[in-house]
C-alpha cells in the first residue's frame, strides 16, 4: 500500500491571538498547530507528559492537509461472539471495526483529511487477513464547537472522548455514543451502547508506537481487544490506495 505523505517541520511555536472553543469559555491558540486541539483538551501538564513524539504526531503532523503512513503488525485482534456480531452489525454504518479475528496480521494505517468533514482527520486502518480478505476500519476525529473531541463512523453514529495521560501515553475514552440526525446529537442509552472504549497510543521510540484499542461492557465484559505495533514511513510521489 502506497499513500503521498510529505515530512513537515515540527514547529512548537503559537500566536499570541486566542478563540473560544467548545462554548466552555476557555480558550485556545488561534494558530493552534493541532486541529484537534489535544493540548487544550488534555491540559498543558498532561500534554507535556505526553512522550516529545507523540506530541509531534497529534501535534504539527496531525496539520490538515497532511497524510500519514504507518506500517506494522496487529499481534492480536480478538472479539467476544458478541462483539464480532456488533462489528458485522457496524457495517451497515460505516465498518469502524475490524470483524474478524486472528494474530500477527499485517496492517497499515492511514490519516488524512476527511473530504466530507471539514476540519476532520481520517484514522483508516486496513487489516490484511489474508491477500484476498483486506477490512478497512475507518472513522474520523473532529472537534465539536459544543462536545469537544468527537470520533465519527458513517454518516449518523459516533461517540465523545476524553483524553488522559498516563506514564506518557495517550488514552482517547468514550464516554457517550450519540446518533446525529437533522443536525442534532442523541445520545444512545446504555443498552444500545457498546460499552466504553478506550485507545492508547505509546511511543516506543524510533519513530514506532503500539497501539491497543479495547471495548468493555458492563454486562457483557470485554467484546473486542487489539494490540499492534507501528512504525511511519515516508513516501513520495505516491499515491493512497
Amino acid at each position: 500500500m502506497e499513500c503521498g505523505y510529505q515530512k513537515n517541520q515540527c514547529t512548537s511555536s503559537y500566536d499570541s491571538q486566542k478563540m473560544s472553543v467548545m462554548g466552555t469559555g476557555k480558550q485556545v491558540e488561534v494558530n493552534d498547530p493541532d486541529p484537534l486541539h489535544i493540548r487544550f483538551l488534555l491540559g498543558d501538564d498532561a500534554w507535556l507528559r505526553l512522550k516529545p513524539a507523540i506530541r509531534k504526531r497529534f501535534g504539527c503532523d496531525a496539520q490538515l492537509g497532511n497524510t500519514h503512513l504507518y506500517c506494522g503488525k496487529m499481534h492480536r485482534v480478538d472479539a467476544s461472539y458478541i462483539g464480532l456480531l456488533m462489528a458485522h452489525t457496524a457495517r451497515l454504518i460505516g465498518s469502524p471495526m475490524a470483524w474478524s479475528r486472528g494474530q500477527d496480521i499485517p496492517c497499515d494505517v492511514i490519516t488524512f483529511d476527511d473530504p466530507d468533514r471539514p476540519g476532520g482527520i481520517v484514522w483508516e486502518r486496513h487489516y490484511y487477513f489474508a491477500s484476498d480478505k483486506k477490512q478497512i476500519a475507518r472513522t474520523t476525529k473532529i472537534v465539536s464547537e459544543n462536545e469537544g473531541l468527537l470520533e465519527c463512523f458513517g454518516k449518523h453514529f459516533g461517540m465523545k472522548l476524553k483524553l488522559e495521560e498516563a506514564k506518557g501515553a495517550l488514552h482517547f475514552v468514550s464516554t457517550k455514543f450519540y446518533l446525529q440526525l437533522f443536525g442534532k446529537r442523541i445520545s444512545l442509552p446504555n443498552f444500545l451502547s457498546p460499552g466504553t472504549l478506550r485507545v492508547t497510543h505509546r511511543d516506543l521510540g524510533s519513530d514506532q508506537f503500539q497501539f491497543v484499542l479495547e471495548v468493555d461492557h458492563p454486562v457483557f465484559g470485554q467484546l473486542a481487544f487489539q494490540d499492534g505495533y507501528f512504525k511511519e514511513e515516508e513516501m513520495k510521489n505516491a499515491t493512497r490506495t
